[in-house]
């Protein structure tokens, strides 16, 4: 909610309320802001820095790629073209399907 309402608000605007009228779509919008920002904050996300909120990206997306490094020399994968599995298996499990679908989000929601 963060990267689409916050660090994103005009593109989110603007494609959720494509269909309202440009008056209404601002108000609605600061208000859908509003109530997620305060959402945000007592949840206690909204409390963090845009810096400390990088920061925290920088570590995920360094723990993902450590996590399949490691899985890539233990399987020999990176000797060979194709795919591997974060599990080092012969076929893919529920830990692939989850980190693919994480990945995707994140690609698609900061666009």
């Amino acid at each position: 909610m963060r990267e689409c309402w916050v660090d994103n608000y005009y593109l989110q605007r603007e494609q959720a309320l494509w269909a309202v009228p440009f008056p209404i779509r601002v108000f609605v919008g600061n208000s859908v802001y509003k109530k997620v920002t305060t959402t945000l904050h007592g949840q206690g996300v909204g409390r963090y820095s845009s810096a400390e909120v990088e920061s925290f990206r920088r570590e995920i997306w360094g723990s993902f790629n450590d996590l399949l490094d490691e899985v890539r020399q233990d399987t020999g994968a990176a000797a060979k073209a194709g795919p591997f599995w974060v599990l080092g298996g012969s076929e893919p499990t529920e830990a692939d399907v989850t980190l693919f679908s994480f990945v995707a989000s994140i690609l698609t929601a900061s666009r």
